[in-house]
């Protein structure tokens, strides 16, 4: 990967990201080039593509973790960064068809991880919270 798709992606990004994530984001942005390049049944350059994968995949993403508050509970426990690529994974699953079902599906997975960070703001010396019944 050229030095500077490694730029490019860091500053397209928003700073949410590493450089320990560039070979990740890079690996969707190829995928999402490929797919485009299928449909149109012509080449794209990395531009083209990142410009694309920007506004059809990560923004819309990026978004929703930036403005829901569960997905914010959720990413103050783990990282932006991995919740985005959690929601990824899962919205790929489904060909990004239904960002909406994905994202309602991927909070109630982690919904008793947001009880947990809930729990620990008001009990932060309860480590136990194992023990509650939900």
């Amino acid at each position: 990967m050229k030095a500077s798709y490694v730029t490019l992606i860091l500053n397209s990004t928003g700073g949410y990201f590493d450089k320990a994530d560039v070979p990740s984001l890079y690996v969707e942005i190829q995928n999402h080039r490929a797919e485009l390049e299928r449909n149109l049944s012509r080449q794209l350059t990395f531009h083209d593509a990142l410009f694309s994968w920007m506004e059809n995949i990560f923004s819309p993403i990026m978004n929703e973790i930036l403005s829901s508050l569960k997905l914010k509970l959720i990413a103050s426990q783990k990282s932006i960064s991995k919740v985005y690529f959690e929601l990824y994974d899962k919205a790929e699953e489904t060909d990004f068809r239904n960002l909406d079902e994905t994202i309602e599906s991927y909070i109630q997975e982690n919904e008793v991880s947001v009880f947990r960070f809930m729990f620990s703001l008001f009990h932060p010396k309860k480590r136990a919270v194992e023990e509650i019944a939900i």
